[in-house]
């Protein structure tokens, strides 16, 4: 009976260990060739255009494949251009513009990795990471410009 018992808890610890770190599904949104869609999409995971979108797109990944349209304000993790982009991009990771890629607009970005053929139209920066020696010059000088004000 002591043995039941004893393998009754380690099953119940190993279930208890699962819930406490369960492992979490990429979710995967596909607009197809086909289709067309206006409006805001938020999701954790990849959205994948084939189609068109129009609109605002929060994302960890974004991939526009060769026949996609994208014009709208884009907020994600990484971002890959096979097809076309247009409108206002932060990308705080990669962002990969393809030969055949076209992105046009007020483009951030964290890294950039573009192949040859691929075009990049606008205003592009990058993103500055925090922490780094600009940041506390750019303090100092903000708190002198309030204190003679």
């Amino acid at each position: 009976m002591l043995k039941k018992r004893k393998e009754k808890t380690s099953q119940h610890n190993k279930q208890a260990k699962l819930l406490k770190n369960p492992i979490k599904a990429i979710d995967t949104t596909i607009i197809s060739a086909s289709g067309k869609f206006e409006g805001r999409i938020e999701t954790e995971g990849t959205l994948i255009v084939e189609g068109s979108v129009r609109g605002r797109i929060k994302c960890s990944s974004l991939e526009i494949i060769s026949q996609g349209n994208v014009e709208a304000e884009v907020y994600s993790e990484d971002v890959s251009v096979a097809g076309k982009f247009e409108g206002k991009m932060l990308c705080n990771g990669r962002l990969t513009v393809l030969g055949t890629g076209k992105v046009a607009g007020d483009i951030s970005y964290g890294t950039l990795s573009m192949q040859a053929g691929g075009l990049i139209d606008g205003t592009v920066s990058r993103f500055k990471a925090q922490g780094t020696s600009v940041l506390p010059f750019y303090q100092e000088d903000c708190r002198k410009e309030e204190q003679e004000k």
